[in-house]
């Protein structure tokens, strides 16, 4: 099977849409809308992939007056959404609108969106982006960063009271049913999710795997005020032995990023780690296996 990374983004919408916490985002949906009464909003999203996020915020309801500016390091995402977005937009009828990278904020209806490839780390230090935004987005992305530089950023580029919609944060546990065998069902987890807390990015620690719960401290650390906190769990399984979407194409790049992983840990025996892939892949086009990640959603305030 050949994998891309932009089908996996795809594939994952829906995954998604069924884990993000909904009090949270209703939450999120209330602060908003009180400041929409006043002035655009402008929501910065961090490591947008290819534009699902801008999407759902529209289709939700959660914007309808903005400017969105969404960044991620990868130009292909980039490039999908910029390809994407407009064609749903006239799909769907809705009021968006393209602006300039340089172009500064417009008093126009709908929503204005600029999507630029660009890394993080250099986005957030930027002059011109400090104390600009009213709400920073990053869905699954904490967890790829250095918590305790990133936090301090991202709050510097909020307006006072501005929020922080911090979303899917893995939390430490993966399963997979039925169990193979379950010491090295167990064993493969276990250095998977090691592999996490192993990471650099940029010569940088990353959140971990259990950014989760780590969030929570490290948030109130860097002056955020905690607002709500719940639950998203991705949980994928078949129904009359089929995936919905395009979920079995996610739990099989879900399992290659197993197969990227798990071969430089040399505690686990190469040959039953192949037959277990080969077991979970038979599991999926047989629509028989169930898929659990157990995650966190956060809503914080600039305090």
């Amino acid at each position: 099977m050949e994998f891309s990374f932009t089908r996996y983004l795809s594939s994952k919408r829906s995954v998604d849409d069924r884990a993000l916490n909904r009090r949270v985002w209703e939450a999120l949906k209330n602060e908003i809308h009180q400041t929409a009464q006043k002035e655009k909003v402008r929501v910065l999203e961090l490591g947008m992939g290819i534009g699902t996020m801008f999407q759902r915020s529209l289709e939700w309801g959660l914007l309808n007056h903005a400017e969105y500016t969404g960044i991620d390091a990868e130009g292909e995402n980039i490039e999908t959404a910029r390809k994407i977005i407009p064609k749903w937009g006239n799909a769907g009828g809705w009021n968006i609108h393209p602006i300039e990278e340089r172009q500064t904020h417009e008093d126009t209806q709908g929503v204005a969106y600029r999507f630029i490839k660009a890394d993080l780390y250099d986005f957030l230090r930027q002059p011109q982006w400090q104390k600009y935004f009213d709400v920073v987005i990053a869905n699954a992305v904490l967890d790829l960063v250095d918590l305790e530089s990133v936090l301090p950023m991202i709050r510097s580029c909020l307006r006072q009271d501005g929020l922080g919609y911090f979303s899917i944060n893995f939390d430490g546990t993966t399963a997979f049913e039925p169990v193979i065998d379950a010491e090295l069902d167990a064993q493969i987890i276990r250095y998977y999710h090691q592999s996490m807390d192993e990471r650099l990015v940029n010569g940088k620690p990353t959140g971990g795997s259990c950014t989760g719960r780590r969030l929570f401290h490290a948030l109130k650390r860097a002056n955020f005020e905690v607002v709500e906190i719940g639950s998203s769990d991705w949980v994928v399984f078949p129904l009359a032995r089929h995936y919905p979407a395009d979920e079995a194409y996610f739990l099989h790049f879900i399992l290659h990023f197993f197969e990227e992983t798990i071969p430089k840990y040399h505690q686990i025996n190469l040959i039953a780690f192949e037959n277990w892939l080969r077991a979970r892949r038979s599991q999926i086009e047989r629509g028989e296996l169930m898929f659990l990640a157990h995650q966190f959603d956060y809503l914080v305030k600039k305090s």
